[in-house]
């Protein structure tokens, strides 16, 4: 990994680090676990070698190609543009003697016409390159150019990386939780006697819950109803909804993107909702797609509730499932509240594609779009959605 791009890594490494200590609400010693993934970088990199690879290569062509106006002139005008010049200004002053002209006044004529000649080539030089190297600095921005594959990398590295390598160590610290000399990050503040330990039929439940977790969100993807094998077009706005994530990867601040697809039945939201899920599908860690049936509910069914969705989405994406047990006499808003806190809760440094069909009530999105994640929420509705302003999230 090149020097320039290793800082670059490092600060996506450092923002996650931050994210995780969040999320444990401070009992992680920052400072332990950034270097430990500092010293695991290089191998961290590797699952993202492909995406570095083609990066690289967009940027050596880039370079290749381009040149300075000097460096144009240089090349140019040393040729046959100066041979051609230099001929026709020779030629000028010898007609010139030829018809009785003086000598001074036929070297002159040269001159000009020289002159002439060589703006002439500047000229036409000026013009290929001037357009050629807008061209190319237009293209660096676009998809394939060097700052699209430059942030898909990043992006790889964090996702397939950085973020599974944070999730073990998580593991590793709840296994050895309160063991003498385990020396993890998690708990390694304040976990002073009798303080941090957990014991070990809880420790077991972890591990088992944690296990249950990345066997959910492997499966998940497989879950997603297929796109629509007629699916065409298109390949503008999911260009937009790919650009639109890498954009919020790249930003210091951690919020999901949220994207409302509205219009009539039959136009196609649901399909290109998911074939954007399957498409991005390597930049997100799992999917799931909820049916709010706010559009047209067929006969005797009503609209999915907001603790429904919340029950769906936290089982379809592995949360444990003694959380999700309620004590009796709990009434339906303290569930919702209680549901709400946990979903946040467990998409924090997690990032998924969460698809919400047939949305009506703007309040229910925001309720079901993850606080402080890096997840896509995909939001399909008939008519147009206004959103909160306040919802903590980027919105297309």
């Amino acid at each position: 990994m090149r020097d320039s791009h290793r800082v670059e890594a490092e600060r996506v490494l450092v923002r996650a680090v931050g994210e995780e200590v969040r999320r444990a609400g401070g009992g992680v010693d920052a400072e332990v676990l950034l270097a430990r993934g500092r010293e695991a970088l290089d191998g961290l990199a590797g699952v993202a070698g492909e995406e570095y690879a083609a990066y690289v290569a967009a940027l050596d062509e880039a370079a290749a190609g381009e040149q300075s106006l000097g460096e144009v002139f240089r090349r140019t005008s040393s040729g046959t543009a100066l041979l051609v010049t230099a001929v026709a200004a020779a030629a000028a002053a010898g007609a010139d003697m030829a018809f009785g002209v003086d000598a001074g006044t036929a070297v002159s004529a040269g001159i000009v016409v020289g002159a002439a000649g060589a703006v002439t080539a500047a000229v036409r030089v000026a013009a290929v390159h001037v357009p050629a190297a807008n061209r190319r600095a237009g293209a660096a921005g676009r998809p394939g150019g060097p700052e699209q594959l430059r942030l898909k990398w990043l992006t790889a590295l964090e996702v397939r990386g950085i973020r599974p390598f944070l999730e073990q160590e998580r593991a590793v610290a709840v296994a050895g939780a309160g063991a003498p000399g385990s020396g993890s990050a998690v708990g390694a503040v304040g976990a002073g006697p009798g303080r941090g330990a957990v014991p070990p039929q809880l420790r077991g439940v972890d591990r088992s819950a944690e296990a249950r977790r990345r066997s959910m969100l492997e499966q998940s993807f497989g879950q997603l109803p297929d796109a629509d094998a007629l699916f065409t077009g298109r390949r503008a706005e999911l260009a937009r909804i790919a650009q639109w994530v890498r954009t919020a990867r790249a930003s210091t601040e951690t919020r999901p993107v949220v994207v409302v697809l509205h219009g009539e039945p039959g136009v196609g939201r649901t399909a290109l909702a998911l074939r954007a899920a399957h498409a991005l599908r390597d930049q997100f860690r799992g999917a799931c797609v909820v049916d709010l049936r706010g559009g047209a509910p067929a006969a005797g069914e009503a609209p999915l509730s907001t603790r429904e969705a919340l029950l769906h989405l936290l089982n379809r994406l592995g949360a444990p499932r003694e959380q999700l047990l309620f004590r009796e006499g709990a009434s339906a808003e303290q569930q919702v509240r209680r549901l709400g806190e946990l979903y946040h809760q467990h998409l924090q440094g997690l990032p998924v594609t969460v698809v919400l069909d047939e949305a009506v009530d703007p309040e229910q999105v925001r309720a079901l779009v993850p606080e402080r994640s890096e997840s896509l929420v995909l939001v399909t509705a008939r008519e147009p959605l206004e959103l909160p302003a306040d919802l903590g999230a980027w919105v297309y």
